[in-house]
């Protein structure tokens, strides 16, 4: 493995690119120059992934990120040891690292390897375009999903979520017509309805992952001269057991209420004793650190991608999860380096396949 110099360079640049989601086409065509002049072979795909390969081996190691923050810009700055900006923690930083760790390793580290860069478009948000798309294109053997997780942590598993927009409309009425229920209520018995469920869910499960975890995010009402309606848009977190058909049946008990379906991501995790897991738990051992393995209450492009790739898949980068989407945002260089140090590590001791025929 070559020696790295600590640098802030590349890392600084890509966050300095300002690209929320649906506003990164200018940065992914600027990361594709920057990676091809890199010695990666690079290119945009059809709805905007920056995607680059380095190496043609037949073992294909993906790392799975986004190029896309959350609005909002963090004035980017060095201050001591900390890099502020939109991106540093989610997900700029883990995406450099592995760019940097891929260029780190010797040509018998990476031997009969192919390493695939998937930058992704609109994580951040309800419909995630990109991994959509990569997951059709793309078979690997091997898939790293960038996300924070700390440097000696690795996470095995992320909750699903299920987003729903609950309405009810009826023509208008007087309010002090016989059995009158305004618009409003409708929609609440259907919430309640679903919040019950839930709830009973969730005593049997003490475990946070297990659970189900409603939130109501939006309520509105109106009228016009004809109409009254009412509208909620909704949210479960949901863990690996869960029947989401109950859930939609709990909804169904109102039939008053219409139900849309905006989203939906089933839990993902593994057991952390796959051959991904075992190396990066080597890896971090080597560094004198007991690693840590985390589930995540969110949601990640794993879930996405998941009922494609039934490959050994975790999530890791460095960077505080706590910081994403803060407007604090940044990430402590000293654990970049160790992040790209365990990373380049981690590539280099992942097995290749064995030839065709032995």
């Amino acid at each position: 493995m070559r020696a790295r110099e600590p640098g802030v360079d590349l890392l600084r640049w890509m966050v300095e690119q300002y690209s929320p989601s649906h506003q990164e086409a200018s940065f992914a065509a600027a990361l594709v120059e920057r990676l091809g002049a890199r010695g990666w072979r690079a290119h945009t795909d059809a709805v905007g992934n920056a995607v680059a390969r380095y190496g043609d081996g037949d073992t294909v190691i993906a790392f799975l990120g986004h190029i896309d923050t959350v609005p909002g810009e963090v004035p980017v700055r060095l201050e001591g040891q900390k890099l502020y900006g939109r991106g540093a923690v989610d997900a700029k930083g883990p995406l450099c690292a592995f760019i940097e760790a891929v260029e780190l390793l010797d040509d018998a580290e990476r031997a009969g390897k192919q390493f695939l860069l998937l930058g992704c478009v609109e994580e951040e948000v309800a419909i995630t375009r990109g991994a959509l798309h990569v997951r059709e294109q793309y078979a690997p053997d091997f898939v790293i999903n960038g996300e924070p997780s700390g440097a000696h942590a690795v996470t095995i598993g992320y909750k699903g979520l299920l987003r729903l927009d609950l309405e009810h409309r009826a023509s208008r009425r007087h309010t002090a017509s016989r059995d009158y229920r305004a618009a409003a209520e409708h929609v609440i018995d259907a919430w309640n309805a679903l919040k019950r469920l839930c709830d009973d869910w969730n005593r049997e499960r003490p475990s946070l992952f297990e659970q189900n975890l409603p939130s109501l995010n939006a309520f509105h009402t109106g009228a016009t001269e004809t109409e009254e309606w009412a509208t909620a848009a909704v949210s479960i977190r949901t863990g690996p057991s869960t029947d989401t058909g109950a859930l939609l049946a709990a909804l169904a008990t109102v039939p008053t209420v219409t139900v849309r379906t905006v989203a939906r991501k089933d839990a993902v995790s593994t057991n952390g004793n796959d051959a991904l897991s075992r190396v990066f738990k080597q890896a971090i051992r080597e560094r004198g650190v007991k690693p840590t393995l985390r589930l995540k209450t969110g949601t990640s492009d794993w879930n996405t991608v998941a009922s494609a790739w039934s490959v050994p898949t975790v999530a890791y980068g460095p960077g505080d999860a706590a910081l994403d989407h803060t407007p604090n945002e940044h990430i402590d260089l000293p654990e970049y380096e160790e992040g790209v140090a365990i990373l380049a590590r981690v590539l280099a001791l992942l097995p290749v396949k064995a030839p065709a025929g032995s």
